[in-house]
């Protein structure tokens, strides 16, 4: 209960209660009620600076998740580069190489567009535009780059597996090389002719193998010095013919293996002793077969090629 108030009436020579007037306590509440309303803004104030609407908590929780995935992808681009740096590094330092190709320049394998900095670099943790194509554009260089590398590779397997490997004869049955590659004094007609193979003297009936697998184009004897002979078409331009031979062990469009036998030694057409002519063939001119002989098996290893040839 409010205490009351007195003022001293020196008419009565008394204290007497002060009354207030209507006009006073109208004053008075109209006071009390401004500073309620003040303090009240300046209270709510104050809270909203130190403590978050619902509102404002959800769009900060909202915010704080968006800027984790925002980390996490910046991560990830991040990932993307330093996997690209050591794909291109193996590239250009090891495939290409191994390819006989030269390395891209830094330029392309930007792909135009510069380099790639750390997301780290990014201190609001946001991801450019930027970001996102330096990454697809430097993925689709390098896809391009092993796509290429991959053509190439399997182009040069396809060569390897065409190219002549092995000596058409064992060395263990080979007597000697009795004529070599390039121009000679002919054995029969005694003039300066050039020679387009190599000759391989060795016991008639001695087996002769495919040099490497292919088709044979040509099983017989065609009446043209060579006798009875073989041409195995392998592929990428290689043949390979074998002639004079006492028999043929093939015939026309059949498929050979490596080391398949297709005949044996012989003396037929314009040849003066048992021996096997041999020629490697590119893309229809003849070279040297000697490049392409590979005789350093032993016996056991030879044994092993002619039944994988079978």
């Amino acid at each position: 209960m409010a205490e009351k108030r007195y003022i001293y009436n020196p008419k009565t020579l008394s204290y007497e209660p002060v009354r207030l007037s209507a006009k006073s306590i109208f004053v008075q509440l109209g006071i009390g009620l401004v500073f309620s309303v003040v303090l009240a803004v300046m209270f709510t104030w104050v809270y909203s600076l130190s403590f978050d609407t619902p509102e404002e908590i959800q769009l900060k929780n909202q915010n704080n998740k968006l800027k984790t995935q925002l980390y996490v992808y910046g991560q990830k681009i991040d990932s993307i580069h330093s996997y690209l740096n050591d794909v291109q590094k193996r590239d250009d330092d090891l495939y290409r190489i191994l390819l006989g190709e030269a390395p891209l320049e830094e330029e392309i394998r930007l792909a135009g567009i510069g380099g790639s900095g750390s997301f780290d670099d990014h201190s609001d943790y946001m991801i450019s535009q930027l970001d996102i194509d330096k990454a697809k554009a430097r993925v689709a260089v390098q896809k391009s780059s092993l796509d290429e590398l991959t053509y190439k590779a399997l182009k040069l397997a396809a060569e390897l597996e065409s190219r002549p490997k092995i000596t058409p004869i064992r060395d263990s049955e080979l007597v000697r090389f009795s004529s070599g590659f390039g121009y000679r004094n002919h054995p029969i007609y005694h003039i300066r002719k050039f020679h387009e193979g190599i000759d391989l003297t060795a016991p008639r009936g001695t087996d002769v193998f495919a040099a490497a697998p292919g088709k044979v184009v040509i099983a017989g004897n065609h009446r043209d010095g060579y006798g009875n002979k073989v041409v195995i078409d392998h592929g990428n331009g290689y043949k390979t013919l074998y002639a004079h031979l006492n028999k043929i062990n093939v015939k026309y469009g059949q498929e050979v293996k490596l080391a398949s036998k297709i005949g044996e030694v012989g003396n037929t057409g314009g040849s003066v002793s048992p021996h096997l002519h041999y020629e490697v063939q590119i893309d229809g001119h003849v070279v040297d077969p000697v490049p392409y002989l590979y005789s350093n098996f032993t016996e056991e290893e030879f044994d092993t090629l002619v039944a994988l040839g079978r």
